[in-house]
């Protein structure tokens, strides 16, 4: 990718940390202590060191908002414009950060929860949104994937070649994302669901195995073999 070249777009990230954390024994799994630094710390900084990122908008849990309000400030990164409140669903959360960071030319819409992204993706992303408009990361399933009947008896299985798992940053024009957040109010687990109901086209690309999501602890021993890796 010609960076010089995609500078002429100004590019936002909203990095969503307003997660429950319900399967995390009440803990909220953004300030995980991973080596030095809270859970928080790797993806937010990944963003930052991007030269095709020009603005970053951090939405916190209203319990934790102002402890990750003065642990984000403490790290003075200058790419960050603001910090503001989630709310109750995903995306009213995007919303709230779509609103508080203001008009870009894109978006990248970011889960703090996947420590381990790379620029590689990030470049990828924004190369494909730029001309898509509506752009995903995706990888594929390497697992034989099945449906099961009522009783959990064994039922169907499904063709894996056309199931990939949906990972993030999504990536969207600022104006569609804007328009989706605002036209439906059904609840969805991610945001281009909302852009496809819109009719647009979502267009996909390479995501990374190690783009994980941090959901239960058992997670974590895996995140830190990741990280260590990069650190190291």
């Amino acid at each position: 990718m010609d960076k010089n070249q995609e500078q002429k777009y100004s590019i936002g990230v909203i990095l969503l940390a307003a997660g429950s954390s319900s399967r995390m024994n009440g803990d909220d799994k953004i300030f995980i202590p991973i080596f030095e630094n809270p859970l928080l710390f790797y993806s937010l900084t990944e963003f930052h060191r991007s030269p095709l990122i020009n603005s970053i908008t951090i939405v916190l849990n209203e319990k934790n908002l102002d402890k990750g309000t003065e642990y984000i400030k403490s790290l003075n990164l200058p790419k960050v414009k603001s910090i503001c409140k989630g709310g109750l669903r995903r995306q009213d959360s995007v919303l709230n950060g779509l609103n508080t960071l203001g008009e870009h030319d894109y978006i990248l819409i970011h889960d703090a929860a996947r420590p381990c992204i790379d620029q590689s993706v990030i470049e990828r992303g924004i190369e494909t949104v730029i001309t898509n408009n509506a752009a995903i990361p995706v990888i594929p399933s390497t697992d034989t994937l099945r449906t099961l009947s009522g009783d959990n008896y064994s039922d169907n299985v499904i063709d894996r070649q056309k199931v990939w798992a949906t990972q993030t940053p999504q990536c969207f024009s600022y104006t569609i994302i804007l328009r989706a957040l605002n036209k439906n109010n059904k609840t969805v687990t991610d945001e281009a669901i909302l852009v496809q109901k819109l009719g647009v086209k979502v267009k996909t690309f390479l995501g990374s195995k190690t783009n994980i999501k941090i959901t239960t602890e058992d997670d974590i021993p895996f995140i830190k073999s990741i990280l260590k890796g990069k650190i190291t």
